[in-house]
């Protein structure tokens, strides 16, 4: 009778410790496939259509975002997978308590963070503040007025740190983003000089990625564009912009569920990949930096 107990208990244990290997052998073949940066993927044989999602936060507290709200609203829809490039004026890094929390978090879930200032010489000081902190800034000088190139081009330093743009993004001709003063143009070309910007220079010293007028109609319209097989250049570029105070594209009521729905439409056409400011001058580099400058297609 013990026997036959032994027996019977013995092949109860040899069946338990068979089962888990048996479970892991199968909930192996079912594990996330890694999700490839399509920065890193083979260009395609056909044009591209990079699509970059950024915020600019200003000195000024009108535009600031609150922290909470905003880290969720970046985690949110970079499950969606739009990549984002982030940049803030001197004056929220010193004035906002939570900054350091801030720039942490949202890098730590991909995001990129690139200099925007209204003085060049803070420059330095904001990529500084970025290295402080643990996020290394991008080369991405982003918004600036064209006929500062020259002083852009010089480089900056502070406290032995070196910065130096190599991306230009969100162009002007002057302040205030009044009516005719946003270069609206999509694609990227290397600008000759500030009175001849928009002439492609092959040996230029910087990029420039065009974001268009950053709506969701206007990337449509881009959109139909490459569908209809009227853009043959390797790689062109449309930006998407939030406004961090109130989470919804600029100048529109434009919020989640509709860059969400967004997002879905677009995910339906094969030629769009998704990218932040400089993965996208990075793709465009990659595929031979033919010039894809494409003047505004819907107009105010």
């Amino acid at each position: 009778m013990k026997r036959n107990l032994l027996l019977a208990l013995t092949l109860l244990f040899t069946l338990a410790c068979a089962l888990p290997a048996q479970f892991n052998a199968e909930t192996d073949v079912t594990e996330p496939v890694p999700v490839i940066d399509a920065t890193s993927a083979p260009l395609a044989d056909e044009p591209l259509l990079y699509i970059s999602g950024t915020f600019h936060i200003e000195t000024q507290q009108w535009s600031w975002p609150e922290p909470d709200a905003f880290i969720e609203f970046v985690e949110k829809t970079q499950a969606l997978g739009i990549r984002w490039s982030i940049s803030a004026d001197i004056g929220w890094f010193n004035g906002e308590p939570r900054a350091a929390e801030v720039v942490q978090r949202t890098a730590a879930l991909g995001v990129q963070w690139d200099i925007h200032v209204h003085r060049h010489q803070d420059a330095a000081q904001t990529a500084y503040i970025l290295h402080e902190l643990g996020v290394e800034p991008t080369s991405v000088y982003s918004g600036f007025k064209i006929d500062e190139l020259d002083i852009i081009s010089q480089p900056v330093s502070y406290q032995g740190y070196d910065w130096q743009p190599e991306i230009l993004w969100g162009a002007v001709t002057c302040p205030g983003h009044r009516p005719g003063c946003d270069n609206d143009q999509m694609g990227l070309w290397r600008p000759l000089n500030s009175a001849n910007y928009e002439t492609h220079d092959p040996n230029g010293k910087f990029i420039h990625l065009g974001g268009g007028n950053h709506q969701l109609d206007e990337a449509r319209a881009l959109v139909e564009m490459f569908a209809n097989d009227e853009i043959t250049a390797p790689v062109t570029s449309f930006t998407l912009m939030v406004a961090p105070s109130t989470l919804t594209i600029a100048k529109t009521e434009s919020g989640y569920d509709e860059i969400a729905a967004f997002v879905a439409e677009m995910d339906a056409y094969p030629f769009i990949r998704w990218a932040t400011i400089e993965e996208t001058a990075q793709a465009w580099v990659a595929s031979g930096g033919v010039p894809s400058l494409v003047e505004p297609i819907l107009t105010e």
